[in-house]
Parts: structure tokens; sequence; C-alpha cells
């Protein structure tokens, strides 16, 4: 956030040290993925408690090593994010093109 906050109890709130750079810790958390859903517990939603949460311990490079990775994590998820936005463009012409064969075929026009 870059400035104080609150947030409610469901939250779990890393402020991380030199030594931890807080985009790493944002990609090895988005890698563990469902992953960290073992250490959930709830019958109505699932929620990972704060003693569980207490224990979690990561090994991880030093910080010049971690700006390294989290800056090709970065050029990966942009281009990423590029080609998405391709592929959704080229969906929504098929789905277009689609339709405009469709209504010709049906109105005899093709």
């Amino acid at each position: 956030m870059g400035r104080p906050m609150a947030t409610s109890q469901d939250f779990v709130n890393w402020v991380c040290s030199e030594q931890l750079n807080h985009n790493f810790l944002k990609y090895l958390l988005i890698a563990e993925g469902e992953d960290l859903l073992r250490f959930a517990s709830g019958s109505v939603h699932q929620t990972i408690y704060f003693p569980e949460v207490k224990a979690f311990h990561i090994c991880h490079p030093p910080p010049a090593e971690q700006q390294r990775i989290v800056g090709l994590l970065d050029t990966l998820a942009a281009k990423t994010q590029r080609l998405e936005f391709i592929y959704r463009q080229k969906q929504a012409a098929l789905t277009t093109l689609n339709e405009s064969l469709l209504h010709q075929a049906f109105t005899g026009e093709l």
C-alpha cells in the first residue's frame, strides 16, 4: 500500500523486511496457489488461521537475486497480459465473423 492502512480480521498482512522483496513474496504466494489451501480449515468457508500463517517459513535468495527474479516475472506477466488481450480481440473477431456468416447463410446472401 505504501502507507498506513487497516484491514479486516480475515486478512493476514505481511510487512517485509529489507531481506524480503514484497513482489518476490507475492510471486511466491501466487506460485503456491491452491496448495496453500492445505493449511485451511472451516466448514462454511476455508480460512487459514493466524497460528498456521505464523508457522509459514520460506527459503529465499539474497535481495539482489530476488529483484532479478521479480524483474523476469514482471516481464513475463506483462507479455502474458498482452497475449491475453490479443487473444480476446481475436476471439471477439471470430464471434463477429461467425454471426455474420450465419446471418448470410440464413438470408441467402452466402
